[in-house]
């Protein structure tokens, strides 16, 4: 019953009067009429009579105006997630204006309606559930007429299961008689009706992955998880994998900045997830953090778990196509008996762990290098100093003062998004380095054959990649040098008119370059006044002509027809048949014979000391003769 204390500011003393006093007056009255009967000795026995009616009205409960229904849907295919609350309205009315309660219980055992001191007090005691029954919320106290909410923050422990029965009742608190309604209310219809769902949380007790790995290699990473709910169907779960544990944000269920990973398809227990490496990562240990999430975005109590991947040191790697041989063109030899400096060597070292390592020094520190002719191949030629023969293979790890190799970084490391570095080098080659050009005279299985180099590249832990051959390899010119170890040719004294009986007096030509040598020859006329800038003059008397002379590859007797005039004009080839010189050292070089005669005209009428000279050129041999 409702009680407004403005509008009836006596209420309180009224109302004990006309339920106490007046029953008081009624029984004083029938007392004095009781004695003034007597006493009047029935004076008048008839006489019209009266009764005062006296009635309690009783309170009546609230009623629902609008029943009560969740605000939020909480079903089994949207559950409210443990600890995120439950709540309901409704709207209810009471016929005396007084305040009321909203009451959600899960049971339907008619609720307790508690009293209020007095009508002063309304609102202020709260109604309860059964004592069997789980009372999930009261309201505060609620205007008539106005909307009641209640709500409850949702547990993983009892009593909230996965399905949960409510039942609600709107009650007042009036102090003689509180009421609630007769018959509870489950909710207005199916998407916000009883019962609720609670979503527990996915369950994460490890979090591992498959590492170490390479630079642009799958790691997958892997955890022990389920979820507990059965409710409409096991709820899948989802792996979160980010690289730092701060950024997680559980609204979107994923990290901000440090994403690394997550399941890509649906999984009831053990979810996992890829993540592919990108191709340059440095060789180091990442930390990369776990988290479960079911597929209503509810993130598991164990969120997040560490495990920590490795990422592997990789050999650094070369392409054949970074390996330029002399910048693409023929080597050339030019210095007789000795090397021929400043052929070149250009390539490119890549290393997937970047070519600047986690201290931010150095992740490509050396390479090794071999250059060497091709059918030789790099299981006989490698960088080692056993494999050098001049002829064919020349090592990084060769002396300097054997082979003076020079190399240079051309690029500068300056990210670790950066995997190559560059380098050029010169080197010199010796006057023995084979010949693979197409020759008249070169032999068929060095004219078919070229000049390679190799290159293997290595990082600041010693990983050493294997030798890469060049694609492009290129031709070694054939460079035929002669050297005379003798700068005379000594015939001794000829009377005018007399020879030299044999072809006596010899030259020695020596193999200082790298095919088989033949030599050819021409000479000037002697006199007493040659020079190289004063040849003799046209006098019979006193200049023999180059003619005189004559040679051979072996001794014979002067004018024998299978010796050779000398002629001052046309180079006359030599057949000395010369092997090819294979080795550096003087006392080593191959060598050849040529022997001389001369006849002194019987014209000459000047005696004295005659001079002229001799041309030596070197030529081919033949390739048989090599």
């Amino acid at each position: 019953m409702s009680y407004n204390n403005e509008e009836f500011p006596g209420y309180v003393k009224v109302a004990g009067r006309i339920t106490v006093l007046t029953a008081l007056v009624g029984v004083a009255v029938f007392v004095v009429a009781f004695i003034f009967d007597i006493g009047n000795q029935e004076l008048q026995r008839v006489s019209a009579q009266s009764a005062t009616t006296t009635l309690t009205v009783l309170n009546t409960p609230p009623v629902f105006t609008v029943g009560a229904y969740e605000v939020v849907e909480s079903s089994t295919t949207t559950p409210t997630n443990s600890g995120d609350i439950v709540q309901w309205s409704a709207l209810g009315t009471d016929s005396n204006g007084a305040p009321y309660f909203l009451l959600i219980c899960d049971g339907n055992a008619t609720p307790t309606a508690n009293a209020a001191a007095g009508p002063g007090s309304l609102g202020t005691q709260p109604p309860d559930c059964d004592a069997g029954v789980v009372q999930w919320g009261v309201s505060t106290s609620t205007v008539s007429g106005q909307l009641a909410t209640v709500s409850t923050t949702t547990t993983e422990a009892a009593p909230f299961a996965e399905q949960n029965n409510w039942y609600a009742w709107v009650c007042d608190d009036d102090p003689f008689n509180p009421r609630c309604n007769d018959i509870p209310v489950q909710g207005l219809n199916a998407t916000n009706s009883s019962p609720f769902a609670v979503n527990g949380r996915p369950v994460l007790t490890d979090f591992a992955n498959n590492g170490p790995v390479d630079p642009g290699a799958t790691l997958n990473f892997l955890s022990t998880s389920t979820d507990p709910d059965l409710s409409g169907g096991e709820d899948k779960i989802y792996l979160v994998v980010c690289q730092t544990n701060t950024d997680y944000s559980t609204t979107t269920n994923t990290c901000a900045d440090n994403f690394l990973a997550s399941t890509t398809i649906d999984l009831l227990s053990d979810a996992s997830a890829t993540y592919t490496l990108a191709a340059i990562v440095r060789d180091d240990t990442y930390s990369a953090y776990g988290y479960i999430v079911d597929e209503h975005g509810h993130e598991a109590t164990a969120n997040p778990i560490s495990a920590n991947f490795i990422v592997n040191n990789v050999t650094p790697t070369i392409l054949s196509g970074d390996i330029v041989l002399n910048g693409g063109g023929n080597l050339v030899l030019t210095i007789p008996a000795g090397e021929t400096p400043s052929s070149t060597l250009d390539f490119t070292i890549r290393d997937g762990n970047s070519c600047l390592n986690s201290a931010s020094t150095s992740e490509i520190t050396g390479y090794e290098t071999a250059v060497f002719r091709t059918g030789v191949g790099t299981s006989t030629c490698d960088t080692t100093a056993g494999s050098y023969d001049p002829n064919n293979c020349y090592g990084s790890q060769l002396p300097p003062a054997t082979w003076n190799l020079s190399c240079n970084a051309t690029t500068t490391c300056a990210s670790p998004l950066q995997d190559t570095m560059e380098y050029t080098c010169t080197f010199p080659l010796w006057f023995v380095a084979d010949p693979t050009d197409a020759g008249p005279n070169t032999p068929a299985a060095l004219e078919t054959d070229t000049w390679s180099a190799a290159v293997a590249g290595a990082d600041d832990d010693f990983a050493t990649s294997s030798l890469v051959i060049t694609s492009s390899p290129v031709e070694l010119a054939s460079f035929s040098a002669i050297d005379i170890v003798d700068d005379e040719i000594a015939y001794g004294a000829v009377e005018p008119g007399d020879d030299t009986g044999t072809l006596s007096a010899t030259s020695t030509a020596q193999n200082v370059g790298n095919t088989g040598l033949d030599q050819e020859v021409r000479g000037d006329s002697m006199c007493g006044t040659y020079t190289t800038t004063t040849p003799c003059p046209a006098a019979p008397t006193s200049t023999i002509p180059a003619s005189e002379q004559e040679f051979a590859s072996t001794t014979l007797a002067y004018g024998s027809v299978l010796a050779t005039t000398l002629s001052s004009t046309t180079d006359i080839e030599v057949e000395l048949d010369i092997p090819k010189t294979t080795a550096t050292s003087s006392d080593l070089w191959q060598e050849g014979t040529t022997y001389w005669g001369i006849a002194v005209p019987v014209a000459i009428t000047l005696a004295g000391s005659y001079q002229g000279l001799n041309t030596y050129t070197a030529v081919t041999a033949e390739d048989a003769d090599w």
